[in-house]
């Protein structure tokens, strides 16, 4: 009887402590989503990129579209997609294109010879009109609808905001600092002009992160100016900003 009831006490204190975790994770994403809701003075954009080496057996072309049908579905994305082909002399690229009022959804199954060495990988790009709450949702899903597929993958959620004209030097580190005192954030490496303004940082309220030169990170705000529209335009992601850029070029 005196072990049952050990057993029943030591269940009862599992669940309260699983309990408190969960409650501790979601109040630590309020906050998070708080602090990304500040970035820029004007309506925010929500960005999902993904990218991971395909891990099944090759698919043909047809098979690719196939393929990307399916994620696409799995999505929400069943209608009104537009599909292309692009062949060059070591790449090939099947691509869906879902274009609507509110968001831009883009799918991409690249085969690349490199070095006479096929290897053929899924990027995807997802813009949307809302906060970080929707971009980590669509994350989470996307890693999810993936996870069977793909390896070494790599994702991320972002938010992008902007401000009307260039700002100087000193105005995008009081943005970038006030960003990273506000996260908990402490600085793993930074460079800070105006032609490369881009801070990567480690916060202990997100679970996941990258490795950089052998420091984790999780965080990572970028600024560049535009001057078609003469905005700044601030880029804050979990981990980091562009993960397709460093992979596998469009």
């Amino acid at each position: 009887m005196l072990k049952k009831r050990w057993l029943v006490s030591l269940f009862l204190l599992w669940i309260l402590a699983v309990g408190q975790l969960a409650q501790g994770h979601e109040q630590e994403e309020e906050k998070v989503a708080g602090v990304f809701a500040r970035i820029g003075e004007q309506e925010q954009t929500g960005a999902v990129e993904y990218y991971g080496v395909y891990k099944k057996e090759f698919l043909e072309s047809e098979d690719q579209e196939k393929f990307l049908r399916h994620i696409a579905e799995g999505l929400g994305i069943t209608e009104n997609i537009e599909v292309t082909r692009r062949y060059d002399e070591n790449r090939e690229e099947t691509r869906l294109t879902k274009e609507g009022s509110n968001a831009k959804s883009v799918l991409r199954f690249i085969t690349a010879d490199v070095e006479g060495e096929i290897s053929q990988y899924v990027i995807i790009n997802i813009t949307m009109e809302g906060d970080m709450v929707d971009a980590y949702a669509y994350r989470e899903k996307l890693e999810s609808l993936m996870e069977p597929y793909g390896e070494n993958s790599k994702s991320s959620a972002n938010i992008i905001g902007s401000y009307q004209g260039k700002l100087s030097l000193e105005e995008r580190n009081a943005v970038a600092d006030d960003f990273l005192e506000s996260m908990n954030a402490r600085v793993v490496s930074e460079n800070r002009e105006m032609q490369l303004y881009t801070i990567y940082g480690y916060t202990p309220w997100i679970f996941d992160y990258e490795m950089h030169e052998g420091e984790p990170f999780n965080v990572n705000i970028a600024m560049h100016y535009s001057v078609n529209d003469d905005k700044t335009y601030v880029y804050v992601a979990v981990p980091a900003v562009g993960l397709d850029s460093v992979t596998v070029k469009p």
